[in-house]
């Protein structure tokens, strides 16, 4: 019980110190997007109150949840006695049939609280529901031709022309209908919300544009091989010489931009009504991708690489196949270890409606501008309160940093970690005695 307890609440875990019906969005939220546990019995302050006549209450919970919870989701109640007193823990189970319903909203948790998911993130959960996702809907343009698919696979499969049966095998065409995936493989690829922008910035900022390309009604797989042409134009090359020999090094690796690349095209949310984007500037490159995590990951999951949850299996599969991407689940591992040698690290930025993956530059100079630097103006308020507070007071401890801040453990652990991985921070101690400073730069 203390293990729930004492990290406080957050997107897993809620706090009710007594019943009330608003733990009923709780359980529909957890319900469509993960599963997650319900406390009654403590406070918002982490304090245990208990709760009278528990098994009555335990009881009255079951028959609230299956009369108001649409389809009825699958879920246990238990009660433990704590400290002599009585807590009600409510385990809810990710569903299958989403959307689940209160009160004929579906809900999704942000951080700590149960909100309405809006009209796409309403769409998306009645198509997972159905066991469907965008790119296997129907296209609404049934005349599209496949010459650009067509040469990779003669390039990358030694293939000939691609035959009706060959396009049901890749999940193209189903019922003689051609799919969204289909849509987005072809020419002239008319899905609307597909377009990729490659910008380049002259410096850090975005004050001054000096190239421009904006991909739009062409195969998703042209955008892969334009988002290589526009790297290779912009992305400076120098020759370090390592011992006796000579050795070309790119200023942000390709290997590192490849993944990335293909993670946008295969995982973003094509149904989103907006544009993705990669920016090249002179100390990064930042690829920005619509559409949070797919139902079905958390966030833990998707940093640690080692899950995979494709939102477009069918384009995946086809990535796959045509050895563009290895293995579906290693494309963060293997950024990451692109990066293993260096003192900068990549930056992945999860949000509810899109996921950003920062590139730093590996050369001297650039490293220790963006590690002097480290885009103050894009750390959250959060962030730059932490770094502000340690410009005044030299070295603080977590616990220290947490009071002065307001902030919950959970919050500050998370916020100190980022700004580890950013290089800002240099952790002192360890144990109760582990503290943190502001990295010296020269």
């Amino acid at each position: 019980m203390n293990a729930l307890i004492l990290p406080g609440e957050n997107k897993y875990v809620e706090f009710k110190a007594d019943y009330t019906k608003t733990l009923l969005k709780t359980v529909s939220a957890f319900a469509n997007y993960h599963d997650g546990i319900i406390l009654i019995g403590i406070d918002d302050n982490r304090q245990l109150v208990g709760v009278k006549n528990a098994d009555q209450m335990r009881l009255n919970l079951e028959n609230t949840i299956n009369d108001a919870i649409d389809p009825r989701p699958y879920y246990e109640i238990a009660v433990e006695t704590h400290e002599g007193k009585d807590v009600i823990l409510i385990r809810v189970y990710k569903g299958e049939n989403t959307p689940y319903l209160y009160d004929k909203k579906a809900y999704k948790r942000l951080d700590t609280s149960s909100v309405p998911v809006d009209r796409s993130a309403f769409e998306e959960l009645i198509l997972y529901g159905k066991n469907l996702t965008f790119e296997m809907m129907k296209s609404q343009d049934q005349d599209l031709s496949f010459s650009v698919l067509n040469r990779q696979l003669k390039k990358r499969l030694n293939l000939r022309n691609i035959t009706e049966d060959l396009l049901i095998t890749l999940e193209l065409k189903v019922k003689d209908q051609y799919n969204n995936a289909a849509a987005l493989l072809s020419d002239n690829n008319p899905i609307k919300y597909s377009t990729l922008q490659l910008i380049a910035y002259n410096g850090t900022g975005v004050s001054e544009i000096k190239d421009r390309q904006t991909l739009t009604n062409q195969s998703i797989l042209q955008h892969f091989d334009e988002g290589i042409d526009f790297y290779h134009k912009h992305i400076n090359q120098s020759e370090i010489i390592e011992g006796a020999y000579r050795e070309t090094r790119a200023a942000v690796p390709l290997v590192a931009y490849r993944e990335a690349l293909a993670n946008l095209i295969v995982h973003r949310d094509y149904s989103k009504n907006t544009e993705s984007r990669i920016e090249i500037f002179a100390d990064r490159i930042e690829i920005i991708s619509p559409g949070g995590l797919p139902i079905g990951i958390n966030e833990e999951e998707y940093l640690s690489g080692r899950i995979s949850v494709p939102r477009n299996r069918i384009i995946a599969d086809i990535f796959l196949r045509l050895h563009i991407i290895e293995k579906l689940a290693t494309g963060i591992r293997r950024i990451k270890e692109y990066y293993q040698n260096y003192p900068v690290e990549p930056v992945f930025r999860i949000y509810e409606n899109s996921i950003s993956v920062m590139l730093p530059n590996v050369d001297k100079k650039s490293q220790g501008d963006l590690l002097k630097n480290k885009y103050m103006d894009q750390l959250t308020l959060n962030e730059q309160k932490i770094v502000q507070l340690l410009k005044k007071n030299d070295i603080m401890t977590r616990r220290e940093i947490e009071q002065e801040l307001d902030l919950r453990k959970s919050q500050t652990n998370e916020i100190l970690n980022q700004l580890k991985a950013y290089h800002l921070l240099i952790q002192v101690g360890s144990g109760r005695s582990t503290a943190y400073k502001l990295r010296a730069f020269n």
